[in-house]
């Protein structure tokens, strides 16, 4: 062996050791890319988790929130009618009110014609210096006839 064949081999031997070297570093610098890769998509998908737990906790708020809502509504929605029934019932009352205070006021009118009638009369016999007094029991009905006279203001 030539010193020439000697260089040459140890060359190649240094060139694969190199090249082994060079392939090693890629393959750890690739793995080292896929570890960081792997780390990004690991963080990403804890993101995801933890906003889908979020939007899942904010779901259920909301849920419960619409069903309160809705609760209410329905209260509401029944004392709506039953004010509705109630206020049909006092416009009710209030119309007969209403009937009866007409009735009430012909009759109050008509005794009140009839009280100055009676007052009328009443003036009449006074001038005329006679008049009656009637007196009523239980079971006897007893009249009296009585002459007064009213001597005139001096």
């Amino acid at each position: 062996m030539d010193h020439r064949e000697i260089t040459l081999e140890a060359d190649k031997i240094h060139q694969n050791r190199l090249s082994s070297v060079t392939e090693d570093e890629e393959e750890q610098d690739a793995a080292y890319t896929i570890v960081t890769v792997l780390d990004k998509v690991a963080n990403i998908v804890d993101s995801v988790q933890a906003s889908q737990k979020r939007i899942e906790e904010r779901h259920r708020e909301m849920e419960n929130a619409i069903k309160t809502i809705q609760i209410d509504i329905l209260k509401l929605a029944q004392a709506h009618g039953n004010t509705g029934y109630t206020v049909n019932k006092l416009l009710e009352k209030t119309r007969k009110v209403s009937s009866t205070m007409k009735e009430v006021r012909a009759r109050v009118e008509r005794q009140s014609a009839n009280v100055r009638k009676v007052e009328a009369k009443q003036e009449e016999m006074l001038k005329k210096n006679k008049f009656r007094v009637v007196i009523y029991q239980v079971t006897v009905n007893l009249t009296y006839c009585c002459a007064v006279v009213v001597s005139p203001p001096q």
